[in-house]
């Protein structure tokens, strides 16, 4: 007979829950039916869950990942003088969150910029800069007249960590892969408050960084793994759990573990949404978590933030890939949609296909560095 491992309530077909033991909303496939109730499932989606999907959602959208609850999500991004930006669809739409005016003086002549989202936002605008005195009417419909759609260009930055009230769903995580392999609640069932909220994560979740990685590293992956090793000799049960390939925290199962030697992974490939193969040892301790935690902050980020860093660039070059594969794709269709079907290609048509893929070529080259991540 299973019960639910977080209130102890005996699973019945009218509770039942699919559990997603990575979570769907970043990608997850692994799932159980033998793990929590339904309420205990929604009681958690509408907390920790949700917040942890929401702090990895930059990486699950402009990858566009493959969920079986999808639904339109945004980035909120900002430009170089502090601008927020509304991206949609990947990097394939952006538009400014509001519309904004610059007024300043030049000597005698006073310059106004204007950003919007439409002409009606222009007007609007030069309507109150007129009403004000600032501008004629004549500057306002010169100002109007002159107004055009223009490509945006500038660097757009998002500040991205995994904030401390998602963490009691890494370690539900953790919990749920460890019991659905080992059927064994008694040996991490202290950590059920935790999971619940009742109490703190400290002392359970630490980030841990691995610069040297115990296992093969792929660019053209973004990954999501829960490692689960422990030991008589280290007196050390952990779940390691990974994201998107950046991000890597270690989850204390039981710092006085007693049990058989175990060792066994969960590695998932977001991207092509496969499971991957990884088999590796990585006999941790506490005082290997501990004397993380107290590195200097000078020494994480000399060595340690760099790591994150290149890892993160390598999952931006993933959805970068697949943009241009993308937009090539759509240049070539239309390229050969400027003739008609059927017609006989001759040279002038070949060099004027060529020379729209040339021009896709170098837009790409210009475009390049667009989106950044902090």
């Amino acid at each position: 007979m299973n019960k639910c491992y977080l209130c102890g309530r005996e699973l019945k077909d009218s509770n039942l829950s699919d559990e997603h033991i990575v979570l769907n909303a970043i990608g997850g496939r692994l799932h159980s039916k033998k793990l929590i109730c339904k309420d205990c499932n929604s009681e958690m989606g509408n907390k920790a869950d949700s917040k942890l999907a929401e702090d990895l959602s930059f990486f699950t959208d402009m990858l566009e990942i493959s969920r079986s609850r999808k639904s339109e999500h945004n980035q909120i991004m900002t430009d170089s003088e502090g601008h927020e930006i509304i991206v949609k669809k990947a990097g394939k739409s952006l538009t400014l969150r509001k519309p904004y005016k610059e007024v300043y003086n030049e000597g005698s002549n006073t310059i106004v910029n204007i950003a919007a989202r439409n002409i009606v936002e222009v007007e609007s605008f030069v309507s109150s800069l007129v009403k004000d005195g600032v501008i004629t009417q004549e500057q306002g419909n010169e100002i109007i007249k002159k107004s055009e759609v223009k490509e945006y260009k500038s660097p757009l930055h998002k500040r991205m960590s995994i904030s401390k009230e998602a963490f009691p769903s890494i370690v539900k995580s953790a919990v749920n892969f460890y019991v659905e392999k080992t059927n064994d609640i008694d040996t991490v069932k202290h950590l059920i408050p935790v999971i619940k909220g009742e109490e703190d994560t400290k002392g359970f979740i630490h980030l841990y960084v691995l610069k040297e990685l115990p296992f093969p590293y792929n660019e053209k992956e973004a990954v999501h793994m829960i490692h689960i090793e422990g030991s008589k000799e280290t007196g050390l049960l952990y779940a390691l759990m990974e994201y998107y390939s950046i991000y890597t925290y270690v989850v204390v199962l039981n710092d006085k573990y007693e049990g058989d030697n175990i060792n066994m992974t969960y590695a998932f490939d977001a991207v092509s949404s496969q499971e991957i193969r990884r088999e590796f040892s990585l006999p941790l301790t506490m005082s290997n978590l501990v004397d993380f935690k107290s590195m200097s902050h000078e020494k994480y980020c000399a060595e340690y933030l760099p790591c994150i860093a290149q890892r993160a660039d390598n999952v931006m070059k993933i959805w970068d890939a697949k943009q241009n594969k993308e937009e090539l794709q759509s240049v070539i269709e239309k390229a050969f949609g400027k003739f008609p079907e059927g017609c006989i290609i001759d040279e002038a048509m070949i060099k004027s296909i060529e020379n729209d893929i040339v021009e896709f070529f170098i837009r790409k080259l210009d475009d390049s560095n667009i989106l950044q991540t902090e």
